[in-house]
């Protein structure tokens, strides 16, 4: 699959996710935790925004067998976003993730529940992200692009 728009204009946004715990893993971005974001990849020019995550996913994390579902979260380029931001989220390809997931992506890593996220209240980065894995989770989304606006 390429992508709809064009790649020099866009970021992939990988997100690990473990479906049997509905849980998905966030590195920390601030030092005193307030905001917990999911790492921006840019999409080498040609190169499929699935792709980009698998590849990029594979050389941070080493593991071989991950699949990329079929809803992304497409955030539009606007005065802040500069370029077109797809939300791509991976599972493992059987079983689970390994129990050192959270070091692969960095030293504050962990995985959190939407309602984790809400209880706690800390903001997270894209900010619709817990809205996109709610409907994922439950099976309100439609397979393919989502716009996450």
């Amino acid at each position: 699959m390429t992508p709809s728009r064009s790649a020099a204009a866009a970021v992939v946004r990988p997100v690990l996710i473990d479906p049997a715990r509905r849980f998905l893993l966030l590195p920390v971005r601030h030092r005193d935790a307030k905001c917990w974001s999911v790492p921006v990849v840019p999409v080498r020019a040609g190169e499929p925004y699935r792709r980009t995550a698998v590849r990029y996913l594979r050389s941070l994390t080493g593991l071989p067998g991950l699949l990329i579902t079929p809803v992304v979260g497409v955030l539009p380029a606007t005065g802040v976003r500069r370029r077109i931001a797809y939300v791509v989220l991976a599972r493992p390809a059987t079983g689970a993730w390994p129990q050192n997931a959270p070091a692969l992506l960095g030293a504050g890593a962990r995985w959190w529940s939407t309602a984790q996220l809400r209880d706690v209240g800390v903001r997270v980065e894209p900010d619709t992200l817990p809205l996109l894995m709610d409907g994922y989770w439950e099976g309100w989304l439609p397979d393919g692009e989502v716009s996450l606006e």
